[in-house]
């Protein structure tokens, strides 16, 4: 390179060359653009690659020479040329630079040769192929017009050719291939195929050129030799022309009996005597499983169960001997069985072809009929069960869900809904729908849903569309939104999907690809269109780069292609090898498949594999291979079309010999009406079936019109439907099934199924008909039975449809190829994150890593553990948390692949646990009864005990199980016990049964005491149980425990109660109603206390409502409230209701209220297992009605506005705040701080301002007060204890 080349490009366009270094391997030039960076509509990398040849450099020169550029517009010149460090990194150009040359290496090692020109057809760019091919060298193409290789009628043409394509715009040759003639240099010419493609945002235009000479030649040589086998099978044909003719009536009636056959709805199987299997239809195929030829040969007991098989032989014999027909000409209900081992009922009927000793047997599989029954039951228990999931499924969703009626009112959302758009489900039930939309749609979308109701055209519905959707604090987000119609109800069912998170992704992947899109359109589009598929890989066998070829050829897209190992369009037998072929040639550099061609054998995506020419070369020291593949398919199938034909011709004189006599016998035996008739509609062949349906002799059938059979509306059309069908080929019954009505003899009518089919060489048209009466009359019991679940039916089935168990197709290296939009929701990772991992993305690390094991062993194997199974496994997502699901696999041989289903079993698990929680409570509660529990059969023999029996009496369980219950009886009722209990199962007379009695119980160490005993019969399946509580009353019958137990009932009254009113109750235990007009209400809830403890176990939740309420409850003591009740996480608190003892309740009240959150504070310093909490809590104070309520556990309680207020309070307050009245503010007194919160929209009571507690002012008096209140709480606390104790 010359500084006055470089000076002379850039001459009057504003540009300044600064510096330039040439090295072995690198150009680099450093330029100032000024404030032009285009030259010439071409880019100044174009420029420089295009324009300076580099020459050869001394040592080793290097085709791969990398021209590096250094953009320094806007810089200040340095004064003298600096050299650029070598530390610097590599710039963007210089790396696409490199790229261009890799690419220019590719074309090189083509097949076809390449030329790029201008739009005024000057040659830019050709390939060595170009060079090899037509004998010039590169030199002397550049810059010349691209007539110089046409002909000289063609040349003269050529330039308007190309100016009219400019002018118009009109295509005939672009993007397309047409096979043209070509000149070489020494003018010569050659048959060519051209293909033209316009490089894009270059105006380049890019020309292939595949030279077509030894195709022709070849194709010369293979009508030669097809033309000699033509004369030899002309010469065949004429050898057999006497043969032909009798072969020819064989066909014929073959083809008609083989068509007749094959349309029977039902299987069909003729033996011999020997019972083996001489003839089969495709249905008898499709229901077993076996083909044509595993039938034919085979003994027919191969269809039976093992049972029936072993003695079938025998009754072959035994009709054979003796004559007596059994089952022959009668239809009997019997189980056959599949190839897969599965049975199935049917029903078989047999028949004897006369003077040709075969049998004929039509069998009917009954297993849809056997189902009906069943699957009605299933169906109406699946509505049951399904309208108790719907709700947990809708809730579990990871997708908002809104179900609205014609008038757009809400009637349903899911717990997902509520946490998207901010209101709660009450603010949601009853509003329209558009509250969630933008301003500007929400005013149309009432007249969108009048407009569907009155035409029906959907345009959402059914759809999946991205829309904006707006949330309570008036932001809006982007979303899909899928709508489906639940049929019958007047319903519609919307999944609302946020998409803020992939919006956001997308936009940053599309900036990233944008900048290398624009560099690679060029070189893109000339290798897409080239006539070959086209491979660059790297020493590891990696895929790189593919053309559009290459896609079409083979099937996978480019993105399945990239990046994965070559060896995926080979046979597996070579396959194997390849990636050792490779390392052999990097290691030693001999060269065996490199620089040459080789046919060989590919593999396409679907697995067919087909003959191919691959040329292989390395261009220059990149590192990376080139392939360049012709698919030879269509050559190879000339060659075998007429060896083919003439095995075909040889085989065509063996056939067909003995099936004539057999026919009517087969057709008889059929289940169904049989007619056959010819291009004039008329019979030419009925069976005897036809005969008992319709009422008409054989006789009578024979010869006349089909319409005979149909309806006179119809009967009078038929043969005009078939003349259409005669002259346009048209099908519209044929190789179908039909209901229609067809008519008997007599004149009535009958529902039916009517299947054709046309016999091709017979000329003749086959139809069975099979009557459907009774097949209605069941139908219609069905639907009547069904009628009222129907509309509840397609509601859920609707909003089900919606939801789907994740879906995975992986190949046999357990790579996924496909997974369906409820995997994504399932595991966290979009599809594009998904398709093309291994399956062991989703699994736990310990079974991901030997998963890859299982595979190999299977295919090695064939043996199959979870193939065609269902089993329970552990499953991982994106996040890393794990989830049990039940997984089903089946493999889909003709593919190769493999389909799982995954079922989400994280419910049915919590369900599986809370039973078994209840059912080890129960059995706690059992044992943690105080009395014992003794349960014996009818023969008096301990089945069951609880520990409180072990406790009482001295024995273990294990002692008390299998002996008689007299063993805890003194000797005097023990010795006759056993005759109580038998004169009582004689007589049923009870003495003891349904009554308590005192008696005297015998413990182990043979002390005896007196008891209370109470006995119960319980019937269980059939069988009689006796149910005994026995409770110790020594106790009772001390003065002293009387006198305990009368204490701590008023304890325990005192600690339900207030004082007062405890005493009034005991003076006078009638009702206690009476109305206080100064009382303040507290409620305390838990924030998310749903969600939380839906992850908790049931012993976790009470430890922690103990834990927090116990706090709670010695604050009660502390400023002498009345704790109401608690009712699940919510906790009621008022002040004394008393107006005697009323004074500062408020005040006491907000204290409380400011205390709490302190215990709260307190509670989640200690750690919890599951998460801190927060609380809401509200207060209002005024005038309630206060009561005693029930006879049993009665509780205090309390009514009125005052109590509705506080409530709202709670419910409408902010966590971790205390909301309270306008009332409140006024009473407490100027010791406590407010917050005007503002005015709130309160329910049943409307605008209210509330106001927000935030701190009180504490007194030095009011301190010692509550020391002293806290000291006599701790008293008291351990008096109850102390009671407690005595108790036990």
């Amino acid at each position: 390179v010359e500084n006055h080349h470089i000076d002379e490009l850039f001459q009057g366009k504003g540009s300044q060359f600064i510096s330039r270094e040439i090295s072995n391997q690198q150009v680099r030039i450093e330029i100032n653009g000024g404030n032009n960076d285009n030259f010439g509509g071409r880019t100044l990398l174009d420029l420089l690659i295009q324009s300076f040849p580099i020459p050869p450099t001394e040592g080793n020169p290097s085709k791969d020479t990398a021209i590096m550029i250094k953009n320094i517009t806007g810089q200040k010149p340095p004064q003298c040329q600096a050299q650029q460090p070598s530390n610097v990194p590599v710039p963007t150009h210089e790396i696409m630079a490199t790229k261009k040359d890799i690419t220019l290496g590719i074309l090189d090692a083509s097949f076809d040769s390449l030329f790029v020109m201008t739009e005024q057809c000057i040659i830019e760019m050709v390939n060595q192929t170009s060079c090899e091919m037509f004998g010039w060298t590169e030199e002397e193409f550049i810059g010349q017009n691209i007539r110089m290789i046409m002909p000289k009628h063609v040349a003269s043409r050529h330039d308007s050719y190309v100016a009219r394509y400019l002018e118009t715009g009109i295509k005939k040759m672009m993007g397309t291939q047409r096979e043209v003639t070509a000149q070489r240099k020494d003018g010569s010419t050659f048959p060519c195929v051209l293909g033209l493609s316009q490089c894009k945002n270059s105006g380049l235009i890019c020309g292939f050129i595949r030279n077509l000479s030894s195709e022709k030649e070849a194709e010369s040589k293979y009508f030669e030799k097809q033309t000699q086998l033509y004369s030899k099978e002309i010469q065949l044909k004429q050898k057999n022309s006497e043969t032909k003719e009798i072969m020819n009536a064989l066909v014929k009636n073959q083809s008609m009996v083989m068509g007749i056959l094959d349309a029977s709805f039902h299987s069909l199987f003729v033996i011999d005597e020997n019972c083996i299997i001489q003839m089969v239809n495709k249905k008898s195929c499709e229901d077993f499983g076996w083909t044509k030829e595993e039938f034919l040969g085979e003994n027919i007991n191969m269809i039976m169960p093992p049972d029936v098989a072993a003695n079938h032989d025998q009754y072959m014999k035994n009709y054979l001997s003796t004559g007596v027909k059994k089952m022959i000409g009668t239809q009997r209900e019997v189980t056959a069985r599949r190839k897969d081992g599965s049975t199935f009922p049917c029903v078989l009927g047999l028949s004897e072809t006369r003077n040709f000793g075969l049998y004929c047997g039509f069998i009917r599989d009954l297993t849809a009929e056997k189902k009906a029954a069943s699957e009605m039951r299933a169906k109406t228990n699946e509505l049951v069960r399904n309208e108790s999931i719907v709700l947990g499924i809708l809730n579990a969703s990871s997708n908002a869900l809104f179900v609205i009626d014609e008038s757009c009112i809400i009637q349903m959302v899911n717990s997902k809904s509520c946490e998207v758009f901010g209101w709660t489900e009450e603010e949601f039930l009853g509003k329209n729908i558009n509250m969630i939309m933008p301003a500007n749609v929400a005013v149309h979308h009432d007249e969108y849903m009048k407009n569907y109701l009155n035409t029906g055209i959907k345009k959402m519905i059914g759809t999946q569309r991205e829309v904006t959707a707006c949330r309570k604090d008036g932001s809006s987000f982007p979303c899909l939104l899928d709508l489906s119609e639940a049929k019958g109800s007047g319903l519609i069912c919307g999944f609302i999907r946020d998409l803020t998170n992939q919006k956001a992704s997308e936009a940053a992947l599309i900036e990233n690809n944008r900048s290398l899109e624009e560099n690679q359109n060029v070189m893109s589009g000339i290798l897409d269109a080239a006539f070959h598929a086209l491979f660059v890989i790297n020493d590891k066998c990696i895929i790189q780069m593919v053309n559009e070829k290459a896609c079409e050829v083979f099937g996978w897209k480019k993105e399945e292609f990239i990046g994965r190992n070559v060896n995926m369009i080979m046979p597996p037998e070579i396959a194997a090898h390849h990636d050792q072929y490779m390392k052999q040639y990097i290691e030693t550099g001999i060269k065996k498949m490199m620089g040459t061609q080789r046919e060989v054998t590919a593999q396409r995506k679907d697995g067919t594999t087909f003959p191919c020419s691959l040329g292989i070369s390395e261009p220059g020291q990149s590192g990376l291979f080139c392939g360049f593949i012709r698919d030879l398919t269509q050559e190879k199938a000339r060659e075998s079309e007429i060896i083919a034909k003439q095995v075909a011709a040889e085989k065509l004189s063996t056939e067909l010999r003995e099936n004539q006599g057999i026919i009517m016998g087969i057709l008889d035996a059929a289940f169904h009406a049989l007619f056959v008739i010819d291009e004039n509609c008329i019979i030419q062949m009925v069976n005897k079936k036809s005969c008992e349906v319709f009422g008409w002799t054989k006789e009578e059938f024979v010869g006349s019109n089909i319409n005979i059979i149909m309806p006179a509306h119809v009967a009078e059309k038929h043969d005009q439907y078939m003349k259409n069908y005669l002259e346009t080929g048209m099908k519209k019954m044929i190789g179908t099934q039909r209901e229609l009505i067809a008519c008997r003899k007599d004149g009535s009518t009958f529902p039916c199924v009517l299947g054709l089919s046309e016999t091709e060489k017979a000329g003749m048209i086959c139809g069975f008909i099979r009557d459907l009466t009774k097949d209605k009359a069941a139908q219609a019991a069905v639907l009547a039975k069904n009628a009222e679940l129907q509309i509840q039916q397609n509601l859920i089935m609707s909003i089900l449809d919606a939801s789907f168990d994740g879906l995975f197709v992986i190949d046999e290296h357990c790579t996924i190829q496909m997974v369906n939009t409820r995997s994504c929701e399932v595991f966290g990772w979009t599809k594009e994150e998904f398709i093309g991992q291994n399956i062991n993305m989703i699994m736990p690390p310990a079974i991901g890593e030997v998963h890859d094991g299982f595979m190999k062993n299977y295919l090695k194997t064939g043996f199959k553990k979870m193939i065609g199974t269902l089993r329970e496994v552990t499953a991982r997502r994106k996040d890393g948390t794990t989830f049990p699901c039940r997984l089903g696999l089946s493999e889909t041989k003709e593919s190769g692949m493999f389909c799982g289903f995954i079922h989400d079993l994280t419910d049915e698990k919590a369900a599986e646990a809370e039973i078994l929680a209840k059912k080890r409570l129960a059995e706690k509660i059992i044992d943690a009864a105080f009395d014992s529990l003794f349960v014996i059969n009818e023969r008096g023999i301990i089945e069951m005990v609880n520990a409180t029996s072990t406790t009482v009496f001295g024995w273990t369980t294990e002692e008390f199980i299998g002996q008689n219950i007299s063993m805890i009886m003194p000797s005097d009722h023990a010795e006759n016990h056993n005759s109580y209990l038998e004169r009582y199962m004689k007589t049923r007379f009870k003495k003891m049964i349904g009554k308590e009695r005192e008696v005297e119980a015998r413990r182990k160490d043979g002390s005896t005491f007196p008891c209370m005993l109470g006995i119960s019969e319980v019937e269980n399946g059939g069988s009689t149980q006796y149910v005994g509580f026995i409770r110790d009353v020594t106790i009772q019958k001390s003065l002293l425990l009387a006198q305990a137990e009368r204490e701590a009932s008023d304890s325990l009254l005192y600690n339900i109660l207030p004082e007062h009113i405890a005493n009034r109750l005991k003076e006078d235990p009638s009702h206690i109603a009476d109305l206080y007009s100064n009382t303040t209400i507290l409620f305390a809830d838990i924030v998310g206390f749903t969600d939380r403890t839906s992850m908790m176990s049931p012993h976790d939740v009470v430890v922690m409502l103990n834990d927090v309420f116990s706090r709670f409850d010695y604050l009660v003591d502390i400023y002498e409230l009345n704790k109401v009740k608690t009712i699940g996480d919510c906790y009621m608190v008022t002040s004394i209701p008393s107006d005697e003892l009323e004074h500062d309740g408020c005040a006491r009240v907000c204290r409380f209220a400011l205390d709490m959150f302190k215990a709260v504070r307190a509670f989640n310093n200690t750690g919890p297992r599951h998460g801190q909490i927060n609380f809401r809590i509200g207060i209002a104070t005024g005038q309630v009605v206060a009561g005693v309520v029930g006879t049993k556990r009665f509780l205090f309680d309390m009514w009125g506005d005052a109590v509705n207020v506080a409530a709202r309070m709670e419910q409408s307050g902010l966590a971790g705040q205390i909301q309270v009245s306008k009332e409140v503010v006024e009473k407490a007194g100027s010791e406590f701080t407010f917050e005007l919160r503002g005015t709130l929209n309160i329910k049943g009571k409307g605008p209210m301002e509330v106001f927000i507690l935030k701190s009180a002012q504490e007194p030095a008096a009011r301190h010692s007060e509550i020391d002293r209140r806290k000291s006599s709480s701790s008293r008291a606390l351990r008096a109850c204890s102390m009671i407690d104790n005595f108790r036990d």
